[in-house]
């Protein structure tokens, strides 16, 4: 990289003559290595969204007292849902070994990650929400798993009340269906009219009260598909393989506003 120091020369000179030469290589100097290095830390961003995700799910297995059988099969499901490289299934292998240290240093590697994300929120919100995806694999949350998850949820940069709120949203989309479950498929639309339990997963799964009016409802399926939108995801550095998960979040958030909608316009 040397345009930064070419660049900072030529209008540093324009500026000031010799003094301003020298003083502009110095900028471009360190605009060279600031981008240079931001430039790196974009190529691995990818790589260690995954490796992170499977390192987080090490832990939780982990942190119940003893790996499954049933954690071990789900951890297959879901490198083949993501359909992983074979060097990209073997680093997620480790990883997840890793993970199941007793030494291993959770809060940093967590929090290496949301400083490659550069502090894109919805992004890190996406993948505490896969982490908790993981952590209900099984139908239930542990107190040891909690606790991982708190810890987790604070190297990201959140609150205790939000993952509270994100993980009641993750156990409402586990009963309304459309989320993956390493490998699962969206269950979209519905023929048969839904019970009272399937219209009050559908507004926890907007994160919205029964009792909302349609406005507000409207407002938190807009705020929601601004944040999980496929394609905005992407262009924050969204691993292609974490793409097709984040379709069935759209789509499930959109078919929870279809059904509230179609019972408000009765």
């Amino acid at each position: 990289m040397i345009w930064g120091k070419i660049l900072g020369g030529f209008f540093g000179f324009l500026f000031a003559r010799f003094v301003g030469l020298l003083l502009g290589l110095m900028i471009g100097h360190w605009f060279d290595r600031a981008l240079s290095r931001a430039m790196h830390q974009g190529a691995d961003q990818p790589q260690q969204f995954v490796s992170t995700l499977f390192a987080v799910l090490g832990h939780l297995a982990k942190s119940k007292g003893r790996v499954t059988e049933q954690d071990i099969n789900y951890v297959t499901r879901l490198m083949d849902h993501l359909r992983l490289s074979e060097s990209a299934r073997a680093e997620a292998q480790e990883s997840f070994r890793q993970g199941k240290e007793p030494n291993f240093p959770l809060v940093e590697r967590v929090q290496k990650l949301r400083s490659q994300l550069a502090w894109r929120r919805d992004l890190l919100q996406f993948f505490l929400e896969q982490v908790l995806t993981i952590a209900l694999h099984d139908g239930q949350v542990e107190q040891s798993e909690y606790e991982v998850l708190l810890r987790v949820t604070e190297a990201l940069g959140f609150r205790r009340a939000q993952l509270d709120i994100l993980l009641q949203m993750a156990q409402a989309s586990q009963r309304f269906g459309g989320g993956y479950s390493a490998g699962g498929q969206s269950s979209g639309g519905r023929q048969a009219p839904p019970s009272r339990n399937q219209l009050d997963d559908a507004y926890a799964v907007l994160g919205v009260a029964r009792s909302a009016s349609f406005s507000e409802v409207k407002k938190a399926y807009r705020k929601l598909m601004n944040k999980h939108h496929p394609d905005k995801l992407a262009a924050q550095g969204l691993p292609p393989e974490m793409r097709e998960s984040a379709q069935v979040k759209a789509q499930q958030i959109q078919a929870a506003y279809e059904l509230i909608k179609s019972q408000q316009s009765n």
